[in-house]
């Protein structure tokens, strides 16, 4: 599986550690971990073309400004397996940078998760995956619901990340984008 994600800075990074530690800590939530670092994902495919994908996000990252937006409130995906997130508000350079990616990717990939689409996609960062059950998803929102959660997320790069498994991934490039 593929992923086009942008990684959080090392501020921002360090910030959603600690939440994903006091998760861990207080509600036994680990496979967030097994993250290659806090991102937010902008792909993801079971199937791409990396030779001709790859210079396409590189030129897409040379010719975007980095801009900033930020988290505000708590979100869960629900279902089988619900994901606990902090969503990311949509400015409109996220929502450019979003369909360029997707319109430029899109023909060199197979199975794309249609939740990444324009019209579905809820730009977020994971705070919890794959191990949460009603008790724990109940502790996790006791947890944090009642602090006040309002981060900046700086967008200065675009990666391109390859899950082998669900046990190992990798980040196999990234780009900066150019200073504002």
């Amino acid at each position: 599986m593929y992923a086009v994600i942008s990684k959080l800075d090392l501020e921002l990074s360090s910030r959603v550690k600690s939440l994903w530690q006091q998760l861990c800590i207080t509600c036994g939530l680990k496979e967030i971990f097994l993250l290659p670092t806090p991102h937010f994902t902008w792909f993801l495919t079971e199937e791409m073309d990396v030779q001709k994908v790859v210079p396409l996000i590189e030129q897409i990252a040379l010719t975007n400004s980095s801009f900033s937006t930020h988290t505000f409130g708590l979100g869960i995906f629900t279902g089988e397996k619900p994901v606990l997130y902090l969503p990311i508000v949509k400015t409109e350079a996220l929502i450019h940078l979003h369909n360029d990616l997707w319109t430029q990717i899109q023909p060199y990939s197979d199975e794309i998760q249609s939740y990444y689409s324009p019209l579905l996609w809820v730009p977020h960062i994971t705070l919890a995956l794959k191990d949460l059950t009603r008790e724990t998803l109940v502790c996790a929102v006791n947890e944090i619901a009642f602090e006040p959660i309002e981060l900046l997320v700086r967008v200065d790069n675009i990666a391109l990340a390859v899950y082998e498994n669900e046990k190992t991934s990798e980040t196999l490039h990234t780009f900066q984008m150019k200073s504002e």
